[in-house]
């Protein structure tokens, strides 16, 4: 009988590792932007919180990581990921002061950095190329059930508890530390038995960005869609409950879309799944934007979770399409490379969401913001559809 991707070794270690890091930032990631507008931080300044925290991360998983992981090993370096991501967050709490936020945001970057690379260059370590789909749609429910949960659930605890109590919760980070040891120990093992293959894996970063810009430029643009709505929901939303609606509708429709979207890359392919879903994603865009543009009465609310709905599909299911798009196009001697450029990019594009949606926002309102980026995504749909449509002519049998 075959062995289920969750029973192989090391996989329980990735999924709770990775859990206790993104519930950290599933939290945080709308409260922190609206603690510090409490403060007198404009939509710029609350955008800039969100871009802080992934400018750093991207700038960790491209020239931290490798490194680290040489001259520290895996255990050690996974540790101090959870606990950066888990200790930078009490500090926010001491004050909505904008430098402050910046600073706890950047020490958190570094933790979200550090897990984020190690733990899907620990799952392309450890699970075999024939079962990837499968183990990148549960590493994918690792992220998506604690957004699912805890991203709605901060605009309602912040009214009932206050600002400070939730920031503090970030601490729950700290709790993937025991399991962040115990799967550097099992990867430590695993590349002292194939130093020459990690070594290769790290080659060809021009050529593997080539080949693989695809998945990422569909990544960014989804994520930063994502991104910018979970950071601004109160902002757009008619009210604090509704905006928890509106979260829950996208976290909750990302997490099985997730699994689905790596279960259906191993049976379709990622090609014809990936442009079709971007563009009901920028369906969704143009929804929200109609509903930030001043609709009345309940009309409003619809649009916006008809609009959350979509953007939520696309977010979750071309999570893990472009993950496996990435790793299979890079190939297996470059697949460490693959996961690097994949997570820099998620996380580009969360924190481009944050700031790019929010200086458009600032210039001209959410309703333009929204639609600029569903133009966006209608260009990117038209250019990589055509791209697959002439290789597809190119590899058929004539």
């Amino acid at each position: 009988m075959q062995q289920k991707v969750i029973q192989m070794p090391g996989m329980i270690s990735i999924i709770a590792t990775f859990a206790a890091v993104i519930s950290s930032l599933s939290l945080l990631l709308p409260a922190s932007p609206a603690w510090v507008a409490s403060g007198g931080a404009g939509a710029m300044g609350a955008g800039s919180v969100t871009a802080a925290l992934m400018a750093v991360t991207v700038a960790t998983q491209l020239f931290a990581v490798r490194p680290a992981l040489a001259r520290f090993g895996w255990q050690k370096t996974l540790v101090a990921g959870t606990l950066f991501m888990g200790l930078g967050s009490p500090l926010q709490a001491i004050s909505p002061d904008l430098p402050l936020a910046l600073v706890s945001s950047a020490l958190r970057g570094v933790g979200f950095g550090i897990v984020t690379v190690c733990g899907s260059m620990a799952l392309s370590l450890l699970i075999p190329a024939e079962r990837r789909g499968q183990a990148v749609g549960l590493y994918g429910l690792a992220a998506a059930v604690p957004q699912m949960i805890l991203t709605p659930l901060a605009p309602w605890l912040i009214e009932v508890l206050g600002f400070r109590p939730v920031l503090c919760l970030g601490l729950i980070a700290v709790l993937g530390a025991p399991f962040a040891w115990h799967l550097g120990k099992l990867v430590d093992a695993r590349t002292a038995q194939a130093p020459a293959s990690a070594s290769q894996q790290g080659a060809g970063a021009g050529s593997v960005l080539r080949i693989i810009w695809p998945a990422l430029l569909t990544l960014t643009l989804i994520t930063a869609a994502g991104g910018a709505f979970m950071t601004f929901a109160i902002d757009i939303a008619p009210s604090a409950l509704v905006a928890s609606i509106a979260l829950l509708v996208l976290t909750i429709t990302a997490a099985p879309t997730r699994f689905w979207g790596g279960s259906l890359s191993d049976r379709f392919g990622t090609r014809v799944l990936m442009t079709p879903v971007l563009a009901l994603s920028a369906v969704g865009a143009v929804l929200i934007g109609f509903s930030a543009a001043g609709a009345e009465g309940n009309t409003r609310s619809i649009l916006l979770l008809l609009g959350v709905l979509l953007v939520g599909a696309g977010y979750g299911f071309l999570q893990s399409v472009t993950m496996v798009r990435a790793l299979n196009d890079a190939g297996p001697a470059h697949n460490a490379r693959a996961s690097v450029a994949w997570n820099a990019n998620f996380d580009l594009g969360t924190g481009l969401g944050g700031l790019a949606l929010g200086a458009l926002a600032q210039a001209g309102g959410f309703p333009g913001a929204w639609w600029i980026w569903a133009g966006l995504m209608a260009v990117s749909v038209a250019v990589m559809g055509a791209r697959d449509a002439r290789e597809f002519r190119r590899h058929s049998p004539r």
